[in-house]
């Protein structure tokens, strides 16, 4: 059996941890300061102690009953376990004094540790225990007294809880976390065994392979097995989900790696993985798929806190889990729906269950977010857990902006002065003192009326964000429902800790912008991350290997700088299965939609897309650069006489009812549906055959020029010297091939399309679109 690397800090929390789900002990608001209380308290120690102390134990384990015996134990392995697999436990004791034979546990915490529960403080000393359980077998002491020290943050004070261990109780407490651990491993590996073994002679989950599916999924193989970075560009309706997990899927059975996670920015792709896997599993697949999901998206109790007392299913949580874990094991797919059914048999909560869930799961189908955001627990665990981790990244091409979000922050006065009337009378102090900060950035010289830039956060700001936070923290964890009740408190409060996530990783590739309006307190911060790429190659550091897919990549080296994938990525754009006379473009070059040309081209404009709607027949979708733009044009369309026979469809300005075009797209022939370009009809919908014949898109798909695509036209022009092209030509046109991509979905399909905008007619501008598309110019009906 293979040998199986665990952390010391996974085994404590494994066997030894007990009782409710309780956040109001994290160490810290922010991971700097829980470093910086760490060496607060190595000054104060003495020179015989040594700190952050290394340390590793082997432990052979022996194979399952009817196995061919196994061989002599490994060198430095202590006694075989029974049945269980060969274990290495490594870790790193935050202290050990060797004079003092005393191993120490640290933890920060911003209240008197006498008010933390028993359960937690257990934990720590079980952690202290097992280090000093492998440091006696390595240095063969008779036994050792293990520490665990609380540190004050706020005042420095140290309260510790220390207890003596003779060697015996030692080696019998890391024997039973081991045999505990071990008997759950073997568990794990005889699923495991069934899940590779029906891989050996699982079959692709189609009929065959389309063109250019099989060449994918070589690739995807090849990436795996050389531990790679891989780009993969290939057209929409080519089936990329399957062709990137069935390569994937089929290295778990070679030990090329151990977890899969297909990682999406879109809904629609997330129930394709699903869908997937679903037929993976009716084909004889015998691993499992977990599904990821939002905290308030699976909750079983909205409303409540989550706390033992107040929420049924984080009461006893840790005492339940065993017996979850070992029934969702026996489940093949733990989808939303499965999860809920297990949670409420082990009245356990669903969101910490899947996560729990996450280093078992062979395949897990997330959000993007679980995986790059700076808060992501999944994120986090692909970075401690030692496990070869592969993230195929589905719609690849939405991760930047995506990440922009994740890792940017927003803060408005008006906000924090409503928290202040709701805050108990010991934080309206720090409240109150925030907005004098607040009120500061007022008094600066504005570069615009309304609008000004810094390139950094100012120091005195960023002290403030701190000192409010580390007293809301203080005040949970005395009272876990403070932020009940006071929703202007708890939105500030995480707006706050955001904004110390942003800051804990500044650079040149972040703006702070001010913002007001001529509204009393107005004032907002908008911390910006222009370029997340460093983020996002920081994330992926700790990945096996990574497969980012779209059908938009194009050009891709910038696809690859935005992704943060580095030089040794192997970039490959897969050939059409799609024949040029499938799609029709048309290139209607003679109207200008450039902003300010389109009041003067509307007109024309109007007239070509009545002639567009009266010439194709069947349900056509219709993009514009803007909201604006789209009902200037659709007011002129209509007094002149709207056609009859079309079903007119129209996306609201807060882009809201994708299901109902969908829907409509299906039952009728002769809708005409007018969207926004990008987005949610722009792209991740899928419509074969009938429902979808023809597509316009007027402009070349622009991002708005603002303050802020400016900074990042800027940042981009130091970098690169194109700021312009990677600001707002690469990702325009990327949004036509997205739209554009929704008529032929297979090879059956046929449709057409219309290109309106006269920088079509640019070579340089078309190159920047699918290589097999044909074009033809556009022709009035009356003149063909």
């Amino acid at each position: 059996m293979a040998e199986f690397l665990v952390t010391v800090r996974e085994l404590a929390l494994f066997c030894h941890r007990r009782g409710d789900i309780d956040h109001r002990f994290t160490p810290s608001p922010t991971g700097l300061e829980g470093i910086a209380g760490h060496q607060r308290i190595y000054q104060r120690r003495p020179a015989s102690y040594q700190r952050e102390f290394a340390v590793e134990f082997c432990r052979a384990g022996t194979p399952a009953a009817g196995s061919p015996a196994a061989g002599p134990p490994a060198a430095n392995c202590a006694g075989a376990g029974a049945g269980v697999p060969d274990l290495r436990l490594r870790g790193r004791a935050d202290g050990y004094d060797r004079e003092r034979g005393l191993v120490e546990e640290i933890k920060t915490c911003r209240i008197d540790p006498r008010r933390i529960p028993e359960t937690v403080s257990r934990l720590g000393l079980a952690q202290g225990r097992l280090y000093a359980a492998m440091i006696a077998v390595r240095e063969d002491l008779p036994g050792l007294s293990v520490q665990l020290t609380w540190l004050q943050l706020d005042t420095g004070d140290e309260h510790t809880l220390q207890q003596s261990y003779s060697r015996e109780e030692l080696d019998a407490f890391l024997e039973d976390s081991l045999q505990r651990y071990g008997a759950w491993l073997s568990r794990v590996a005889s699923r495991r065994a069934a899940r590779d073994a029906s891989l050996q002679t699982l079959p692709f989950p189609h009929p065959q392979f389309r063109p250019g599916q099989r060449e994918l999924s070589e690739r995807v193989y090849k990436c795996v097995h050389q531990a790679g970075r891989l780009l993969l560009e290939a057209p929409t309706g080519i089936g990329k989900t399957a062709a990137v997990l069935y390569p994937a899927l089929k290295a778990l059975a070679t030990d090329r790696h151990d977890s899969i996670v297909f990682a999406t920015t879109r809904i629609s792709g997330r129930r394709a993985a699903q869908q997937a896997m679903a037929r993976f599993a009716a084909a004889g697949y015998a691993g499992n798929a977990l599904s990821l999901m939002a905290k308030e998206q699976v909750c079983l109790s909205p409303g409540r806190a989550c706390h033992g007392d107040d929420c049924p299913y984080a009461r006893g949580y840790y005492d339940r889990l065993p017996d979850a874990l070992a029934d969702a094991l026996e489940q093949a797919l733990l989808d939303p729906e499965g999860l809920a059914g297990i949670a409420r048999r082990h009245e356990v909560c669903p969101y910490q269950l899947s996560l729990d869930l996450a280093p078992w799961a062979d395949v897990i189908v997330a959000d993007v977010h679980h995986v790059f955001s700076p808060t992501a627990n999944l994120a986090n665990r692909l970075s401690e857990d030692g496990r070869r981790w592969t993230v195929l990244l589905d719609e690849a091409h939405g991760l930047p902006d995506r990440a922009r979000q994740m890792y940017g922050a927003e803060l408005a006065r008006a906000d924090i002065l409503a928290a202040r009337r709701e805050a108990p009378a010991g934080l309206q102090a720090e409240l109150a003192r925030l907005n004098r900060e607040l009120l500061a950035l007022q008094k600066l010289d504005w570069q615009q009326p309304d609008s000004h830039w810094l390139a950094a956060v100012p120091g005195s700001l960023g002290r403030g964000l701190e000192r409010l936070a580390e007293a809301v923290a203080a005040s949970l964890a005395q009272d876990p429902f403070l932020l009940q009740g006071r929703p202007a408190l708890r939105d500030s409060y995480f707006a706050v800790l955001q904004c110390l996530r942003v800051l804990e990783l500044w650079g040149e590739e972040f703006s702070l912008q001010l913002v007001r309006s001529c509204e009393r307190q107005s004032l907002r911060l908008v911390l910006h991350c222009l370029d997340p790429a460093r983020m996002l190659a920081l994330r992926q550091q700790a990945l096996h290997a990574m497969v980012a897919f779209s059908a938009t990549l194009t050009p891709q080296q910038w696809a690859l700088e935005s992704l943060g994938l580095d030089t040794s990525a192997v970039a490959w754009r897969a050939p059409s299965p799609f024949l040029a006379e499938q799609l029709e473009v048309v290139l209607a070059t003679h109207v200008d939609t450039r902003y300010r040309q389109r009041e003067a081209s509307l007109a024309e404009l109007a007239l070509l897309l009545l002639e567009w709607l009266a010439a194709e027949p069947g349900n056509c979708l219709l993009y514009f650069s803007s909201y604006q733009y789209l009902q200037s044009c659709l007011q002129l369309m209509e007094s002149r006489g709207w056609p009859g026979e079309r079903r007119l469809w129209v996306q609201d300005r807060a882009g809201q009812g994708r299901e109902e075009l969908l829907e409509l797209l299906q039952q009728e022939r002769n809708v005409a549906a007018f969207c926004v370009l990008g987005g949610a009809f722009g792209e991740g919908i899928d419509l074969p055959g009938e429902q979808l014949s023809s597509v316009v898109v007027v402009g070349v798909g622009l991002p708005q020029v603002n303050s802020a695509n400016e900074r990042l036209r800027e940042l981009y022009q130091r970098r690169y010297g194109a700021g312009f092209d990677h600001a707002y030509r690469y990702p325009g046109l990327q949004k036509v091939s997205q739209a554009i991509g929704r008529v032929v979905r297979t090879e059956t399909d046929r449709g057409k399309a219309l290109l309106v905008d006269s920088r079509y007619a640019d070579p340089a501008c078309r190159a920047l679109l699918p290589p097999w598309w044909s074009y033809r110019a556009y022709t009035a009906p009356g003149s063909r």
